[in-house]
Formats: structure tokens, sequence, C-alpha cells
């Protein structure tokens, strides 16, 4: 399952933020809690494929165990161990005598991902002067430490005479402008920018701005929120024309070590992007100190260029960016009525050795098997292939999809959907499983009820033939993203399953020893079942599924901030529960724990996970916020300073 990073506009965030798909609490996206009635449900007219076998757990687990083995090295998409699983799984449709539904004839749809980045040793500055009789000599003037690519830096070389620009921000809000009239003009140059944001001092005085009330449910905080990360700073040059970004340290942290490239980030800026150390910052302008002295001191206007000198800056970065094969696999199974066609859909990939997505921070290089994510939902898929190939015929045709590149943004449902290897136009609907591996409880959620009339009754009929209590969302939407998606897009019904998030989520402790599988069995009966009352049933109409809201805000909207929580998706309010806090995040720091019932977060009461979303979206990084929570029954409060995951 794909999370969305906050600042990326085409997938807006995840990093990362570690939160969870959910139905809103009202008539609308009403998540429901069904309960196995007493009675036998009813079932389709013809025999079932359950009534020969049920699924079994056994081959489920021997699947994920394939899947999520060191040896498939996260199954990235785009990498070799990406290509060789989806070899495995197409062997395994084509060992079950399904018809291949890819490209040419095969089980395999191409495209092409964005690979890991590669980073070199050779980035480096140099100067650049030109003599009179047409001689250019560079010379390197960075020692090797000094420089180190920014996780948005494209790769190459710019050059271009330096400008100081203070600390490149752009805050509106602040009335603070490093681009202001007299300062903007830094077409064709290398910017020079420090790290960090200037000192409170350093803000105009507002005439309106009232002492803060330390007894406030919020206490708004310096308002700086993501104008001054990295990426807003190198992004805020290069639209005034800059050709590369350096960013050198504040002078009183002079001693402090260069960032590391940090993988977790799929941001790009387009131009080379480079922090260096104060040192060179220091010996490139050597009025450094003085410069920024003044502008913490008030003076926003402080700038430099290198006008006197005849002297270019050469800023190299060696970040290569590159892409490689993804693969779709597909195959059919002919039903007896092929005008209609049900898309039983997973996606396969996962994160490789870590880097964007993961939350694992420092663990970039560690193989993440993603067991739950998903190699349980493609095992589930290739189980129900086996359950209905070996009959009786269903109703419609049913393609099995299993997916890459969903964890780089949807990229391989979206692909077949704009270039479909059979008539889209055929399908009419799609069963999406991802992360199915924790269902040993018996609950399971659904999304995307609401996409049919038909859905509700059948889940709700179905969940006790599988022994599973379900909760049921009428939207398709949440936080994040799956491949339904790509097909409710398209007004095409969709279910979307998923056992809930949990403490190994995008990490390399995602492995098989968490995989429940006789859990993932039933989700694999409930599955079949479904797929056969779609085939027998007339043709499915198409219902808009409500977007859960709260307040305006719609679900799925990048989140402003950054407060931690990991919720436990099982828990059915009021309040939200947490089962536990992200590394280094505001909760953690605040000392919430673990079994901790959030009812407030500043003046917003929290019933569900839609009124704590909302209350991200309603206040900013560096706000301070009081968090009432229930700890063991005793209502508490701690004071929450909301931050940024944007990188400073």
């Amino acid at each position: 399952m794909k999370l969305q990073p906050s600042f990326v506009l085409s997938r807006a965030l995840c990093g990362a933020l570690l939160l969870v798909l959910s139905g809103c609490a009202n008539d609308t996206g009403r998540v429901a809690a069904v309960a196995a009635p007493a009675a036998r449900p009813a079932t389709p007219a013809a025999a079932s494929a359950l009534d020969a076998e049920r699924p079994s757990a056994e081959r489920l687990y021997n699947d994920v165990a394939w899947l999520a083995d060191d040896a498939q090295e996260g199954r990235r998409a785009g990498t070799e161990a990406g290509t060789r699983s989806g070899e495995w799984i197409a062997a395994r449709f084509a060992a079950l005598g399904l018809e291949p539904a890819g490209e040419r004839g095969g089980f395999l749809q191409a495209f092409e991902v964005p690979l890991p980045i590669e980073v070199g040793p050779n980035s480096g500055i140099a100067l650049q002067a030109e003599f009179q009789h047409g001689e250019v000599v560079e010379t390197a003037v960075a020692a090797q430490g000094e420089v180190e690519p920014l996780f948005c830096s494209s790769g190459g070389a710019a050059v271009g005479q330096l400008a100081f620009r203070g600390y490149g921000v752009i805050n509106a809000e602040l009335n603070w402008n490093d681009y202001a009239e007299g300062r903007s003009d830094v077409a064709g140059r290398v910017v020079l920018l420090v790290r960090g944001v200037p000192p409170a001092e350093a803000l105009p005085q507002r005439a309106d701005e009232e002492p803060a009330d330390e007894n406030a449910a919020v206490v708004k905080g310096d308002g700086w929120g993501s104008s001054g990360s990295l990426f807003m700073k190198v992004m805020n040059a290069k639209r005034h024309g800059a050709v590369a970004v350096l960013v050198a340290p504040h002078p009183s942290l002079r001693d402090e070590p260069l960032p590391h490239f940090d993988h977790s980030h799929a941001a790009q800026a387009g131009i080379p992007a480079l922090a260096i150390s104060y040192d060179l910052a220091a010996r490139l302008v050597p009025a450094f100190d003085g410069l920024v002295a003044q502008i913490d001191h008030g003076d926003a206007g402080a700038t430099w260029s290198d006008e006197a000198r005849a002297l270019r800056v050469v800023a190299r970065a060696d970040v290569v960016r590159s892409k490689g094969p993804a693969h779709n696999v597909l195959a059919r199974l002919r039903g007896a009525d092929s005008s209609r066609t049900v898309v039983v859909g997973a996606h396969y990939d996962h994160l490789g050795r870590g880097g964007e997505g993961s939350l694992a921070p420092g663990k970039y290089g560690e193989i993440h098997n993603g067991a739950d994510d998903n190699a349980s939902g493609t095992a589930a898929v290739l189980e129900m292939a086996r359950l209905l190939a070996a009959g009786p015929q269903p109703g419609c045709d049913v393609v099995f999809a299993l997916w890459s590149g969903e964890e780089l943004g949807l990229l391989g449902s979206e692909h077949w959907a704009q270039r479909p290897t059979f008539e889209l136009k055929s399908v009419v609907a799609n069963l999406n499983l991802d992360m199915v591996g924790r269902a040993g409880n018996g609950s399971l959620a659904v999304l995307g009820v609401g996409s049919s009339a038909p859905f509700e009754n059948w889940l709700l009929e179905a969940a006790p033939r599988a022994g599973l209590e379900l909760k049921l969302s009428r939207s398709g939407q949440g936080v994040g993203g799956s491949d339904h998606q790509t097909f409710l897009k398209r007004k095409i019904s969709a279910l979307h399953f998923f056992t809930g998030v949990h403490s190994d989520y995008h990490k390399p402790s995602d492995d098989l020893a968490g995989f429940e599988a006789e859990g993932a069995a039933k989700v694999t009966a409930l599955c079949v079942e479904l797929i056969e009352r779609i085939g027998a049933a007339p043709r499915l109409a198409w219902v808009e599924p409500p977007a859960p809201e709260q307040g305006g805000v719609r679900v799925g909207t990048p989140m402003r901030v950054w407060f931690g929580t990991v919720p436990e998706y099982s828990f059915e309010g009021p309040g939200l529960l947490l089962s536990g806090t992200s590394a280094g995040s505001p909760a953690e720091k605040a000392g919430m724990l673990a079994g901790d019932v959030l009812v407030k977060v500043g003046e917003i009461e929290i019933a569900t996970i839609q009124d704590f979303m909302y209350a991200l979206q309603s206040y900013k990084a560096g706000d301070v916020v009081l968090a009432v929570y229930l700890r063991d029954g005793v209502r508490e409060s701690v004071r929450v300073t909301l931050a940024t995951r944007d990188a400073q």
C-alpha cells in the first residue's frame, strides 16, 4: 500500500505519513462492524468453487514465504528482483492453464519506472576563469567531505556566477521574501543559501500581533512550516532562474556534518542542488558570516553577488536518476459470459532495500520484504486463481492482475488502464487486495462498498461463511492509495480489502513471521464468493461512492503537519486508539504511548480518524496543540509541537 509524501503534488505524502485507510462515522461513509448472523447466508445457485476445496492456508504461507524471502530483495519495481518475481507469478498462472492477458500473447505487460537513485563520489565545486585569449581554467575548491548532493538534486554540472540570497525563504504569512524586488535577479546564477530559517527576532513586527495565551488549546507557532524546507528553498531559487543551488550551515552550526543523501524522498528539483560545508561557503563568499548576521538582526535585504571577479562557480552533482523495466502480470479465466469481466488484483511490488516510502529511518540498504504489503494480497490472488480454475466455470470472465509499481504511485495499474490489454469497457468490477495478511482475529476492512448497490448485502451475507467480521466503508477513499482507485476514478465499481496498518508497515520487520495464513485463507474465501456472485448477477451498475469529508477537507489531501501517531485500525471509537508512535515524531517526544486513546487535538474533538485528519489540515507545523487522551481510562493531556516531515 502506498502512502503519499506531503510535498509531491503527483502523489501528495509518503513521506511518507503513517495513517490508515478508514471510513468516516456518518451515514455516507460509515464504517459498520458486521457480526456473523446465526442463519447460513444464501449462496449462488450454481455450485461454488469453494464446495470442492477451501482455500489452503499452507499454500498461502508457502507463496508468501517465496515472495518475502530475502532472495527476492524486496521486489522493488524496475529491478532484476522485481522482474524475477513477476516471471514467477506468470509461471504460476501458466501452470494453472490460465489464458495470458498481457501483451503480445503473454502474461506480462511492460512499462518503465524510476530506479533507485545512485549517488557517486564525484560531486564537487570548482571555480572557472576565462582568460582574454579564450582559455578556460577550472580549479577545484572543495575538499573531500565538503560537498554532498541534496535528496532533490538532479545529476550533472551547472556553471554560473555566484549569488547569495540569505535563507532563500518565501513566506507571505510572515512577510518574508528573500527574492523581493531588488533581490530577485538570479537568472543563470549559482545561488548560495543558509540552511534553516531566520530567527524570530529577524521577523518584522506586526501591529496586530498579540502575546500567545499559554493556556489556550492552540498556541500558534512561528509559521515557517514547509517554507523553510530544503526542497522549497531549491525550488524558490530555480523559479527565479538559478541554475544550481548550494546550501551551507549557519555559522553557529559550522561544525555540523553535512546531511547525507536521503533516499526516502522522491522530490526532484531538476537542477544540481548541493549541501556544502561552512568552510567552503566562507571561502566562496568571504563576507558570509557578516551577511548572515545582518539578516539575523533584521536586515532581510542583505545579499551578495560575485560581480567583481571574472569567476564562475561550477556545481557538479554525481547523481544518477534512471528508469528500468517493470511488469504487470495478467491472466484470464474464461467465464460463461465473456462480455463481462471482473478484475481481481493485488500489487506484488514492495520497497526493495528501502528509500522512498520506508518508515525505518537509517535502514536504507536493508531488505524490506513486505510479507503483508503485499505478498499477502499476491498469494491470495494466486490461491483464488487456483480455486476458480479448478471449476465450476464462473458466470463471467475473471482476470487475475498482479500489478507492479504500486509503491511508486499506482504506476502499474494506471499504465494498464491507459493501455488496457483487453476491452476496458468489459470490466464490471475490481476486487483489490492490499495488506490482507493480518486477519488472524477475523477482522477485515472493506472500502468502496458504496460503488455498486449489491455490494453491501453480498458482504453481509458472505462474511459469516468466510468466518470474518467486516468493517464496511461506502467510500473508496482514504489516506494514501491502492490500485482500486485506478478503477474508481474510471467509474468502475471496486472493493478494497485491507486488514489494517501495524508497527511493521514499510519496515524491514514486515516479514514472514507476522503473516497470519489462516486469516488470509478466510479473506480468500470471501473474495471467491464475491466473484461468483458478480458472475451470477446482471451487469453491475456504477454508483458514485461518497467521499468522507470533514469540515470541507477531502480525505486524501496531503497533510500539512506531522503528528506521528500509529492508529489501531480495528478500534471502533470514540477517539483514536494508538498502537504506537513513529520514531522521532512529535507524539513520541510528547510521551504518548501505545494504548492511549486520543480524544481531542487543539480545539477539535476526535471521535474518528477523519476528525484527526481534519485537525492535521487545520493546524500548521510549529503550532503547539493541547492533545487530550485517555490512558487506562484516565483523562490526561499534553502539549504537542506539530512538525513537518519535509527535510529542513
